[in-house]
Formats: C-alpha cells, sequence, structure tokens
C-alpha cells in the first residue's frame, strides 16, 4: 500500500527531499521511518511563498491555501522543508500539520554512527556520517547536515539546524532554534542560547546568550537574530 507525503517547502531542501525518495529504501535507516510494509511516495510539494519548484518531480506543486486544506487528508506523514536559520518557522508549520493529523517522518540516512543510548525526537533529519554519542538527546524536528558531530552528554534542542562538519562538543546544551554554521566547534560544557547563531568555522569558547550571532575564533557577538515567518504562511498557520 502506498502511503503518501507532503512536503512543505519548494526550494533547494525540497530538491533534494525529493532525490531522496527516488531511493528512500536504500538511503535511508527504516528503523527511524517506523512504517511496515507501505511505500513511501510524495504526492505534494506545498509553499504559498512560491510560484513553483525548480527541479523535476511526478508529485503535484500548490502555494493556493485553499487546495491544501482541500487534500491534506491524502496524505499520511509530512516533511518541512525549511532549512537554514528557519528553524522555528519549521517548527511552527510542523505543529500546525501534526494538528491536522499528519506524522513526522524522520530522515536517517544508514551511513551514520548513533550510539544506542541515544534519544532522537520526531521530524530529525540526520545526514550521511553524522556521529551521535552516548547519552546525547535530540530535539523535534532538528536537522544534522553530512558529517556533523555530536559529542557525549550533549542536549540539542527542538528546531535546530547542525550545519555540516559542525562538532558539538561534549556536555554542550544547545538551545532550541539554535544554528550552528559549518565547521564551527562548540568547547565543551557550553550553552548555546535559544534561537543563537553561531557562523561557519567559529570556535565558541564561552556560553552564548539567546539570539545572538556569533563570529570567530574565539567567538565574539556580531549582532542580535531574529526569527519570522512570512504573512503568508501566518494566514494559513491561523
Amino acid at each position: 500500500m502506498v502511503k503518501y507525503i507532503l512536503v512543505w517547502g519548494s526550494k533547494s531542501y525540497a530538491k533534494l527531499i525529493n532525490e531522496i525518495f527516488l531511493d528512500y529504501k536504500n538511503l535511508l535507516n527504516s528503523n527511524f521511518l517506523n512504517i511496515k510494509k507501505e511505500k513511501l511516495k510524495i504526492k505534494y510539494f506545498f509553499d504559498p511563498s512560491a510560484s513553483k519548484i525548480d527541479f523535476n518531480s511526478r508529485a503535484f506543486f500548490s502555494n493556493d491555501k485553499n487546495f491544501l486544506k482541500r487534500n491534506i487528508q491524502n496524505c499520511k506523514y509530512f516533511i518541512v522543508a525549511v532549512g537554514t536559520n528557519h528553524g522555528k518557522a519549521r517548527t511552527e508549520i510542523s505543529y500546525f500539520l501534526e494538528k491536522e493529523n499528519l506524522t513526522p517522518i524522520n530522515l536517517v540516512f544508514k551511513k551514520t554512527f548513533l550510539a544506542k543510548n541515544i534519544q532522537i525526537g520526531k521530524g530529525v533529519v540526520i545526514m550521511p556520517n553524522v556521529l551521535i554519542n552516548s547519552f546525547s538527546k535530540i530535539g523535534d524536528y532538528t536537522i544534522l547536515n553530512s558529517s556533523a558531530n555530536i559529542e557525549h552528554e550533549s542536549i540539542i534542542g527542538k528546531g535546530c539546524h547542525i550545519m555540516s562538519g559542525a562538532c558539538i562538543s561534549g556536555r554542550n546544551i544547545i538551545g532550541d532554534f539554535a544554528t550552528i554554521g559549518t565547521n564551527a566547534t562548540i568547547l565543551p560544557d557550553i550553552k548555546i542560547g535559544d534561537g543563537a547563531f553561531v557562523g561557519a568555522g567559529s570556535v565558541v569558547t564561552k556560553n552564548v546568550n539567546a539570539n545572538e550571532i556569533v563570529l570567530g575564533n574565539p567567538a565574539k557577538k556580531f549582532k542580535n537574530n531574529s526569527h519570522s515567518l512570512n504573512k503568508l504562511t501566518i494566514k494559513i498557520l491561523k
């Protein structure tokens, strides 16, 4: 039996999701998909802020909220393809889709190292060559890009984005909706506040406050971060 997926998004991340599901049985760890003998297929791409998708897909695209209302129940699962530093938006959209009785999918690639005694939330994406060491926790709707390293006893909040090659050292606490840039390093026993943004290649040697953007080695405050939903998305979520 085929079970259909709604993907909220239309740009680069959605393009990646589309490619994954062309060969998902070989790419993804079936234990985290939490399906039995179902066959998964993307049925819709939806993005209220786009006019089209810029890649080839057999799935139908729409930006019309009325279309979404009429057809959302044709799907069982969802993926919110909203990446980079838009973790709060990704999480809010996910909560909306949960209320519509859709189920989030965990996309965990087979080529990862995951210790047995870790906790992984719902709607999590874990790309190839990620390492998650013992006693770590990954929050709902968080993205771990390729080769990210999450060391022992670290806690990653919901809606975070840990970009490629980032190193989260032991016993770190990363707050909700935080973004850790490519190849950034967080030294042990550091707390990163909710909504903070650590720039690519930065080395964090001390705690970072909520909604701060920090850059450099050692990382220093650059300015404050902000989080928002576009107006079209807000209308739909209401």
